[in-house]
């Protein structure tokens, strides 16, 4: 399994990491700011509170990296897979979002407090960030 190592697009992983990241900064910045803040309970206060405590290049430096490392580990799947298209790239994302985000996600959200929205729109972000670097990475092998 890991003799295929070699076979990774390592620009490719670079590129998914950062459409994810990118698509985040749509999904939450522009698209979604006030309604994940008023989902999630949050004031203005409690946000500005929030981006002081974690300045923006600690926090965008971790986030860009979780994500390489996210499409990291779904390259190696698509190397292992052997899939060679952006559908196929995609699916495989969305299969990946029904476990990492639906299983996970579900058991974090009902040990809180927040509308079942709240998940809702986190869950979307996910399924379109883990499609778009499937189908990065299924058609840039």
């Amino acid at each position: 399994m890991f003799e295929k190592l070699n076979q990774i697009n390592w620009l490719a992983v670079l590129v998914a990491g950062f459409a994810m990241f990118m698509i985040g900064g749509i999904w939450y910045g522009a698209a979604f700011a006030k309604l994940w803040q008023r989902l999630h309970g949050y004031t203005d206060e409690q946000v500005k509170a929030m981006q002081k405590a974690r300045p923006p290049q600690v926090f965008f430096s971790i986030m860009l990296f979780a994500y390489i490392v996210g499409a990291l580990a779904m390259s190696f799947l698509v190397v292992n897979l052997d899939i060679r298209s952006a559908f196929s790239g995609a699916v495989l994302g969305a299969f990946l979002w029904l476990f990492a985000t639906t299983a996970i996600g579900l058991t974090d959200h009902i040990t809180r407090t927040r509308p079942f929205a709240a998940y809702v729109l986190d869950s979307a972000y996910q399924l379109v960030a883990f499609m778009a670097a499937g189908a990065i990475l299924g058609v840039w092998r």
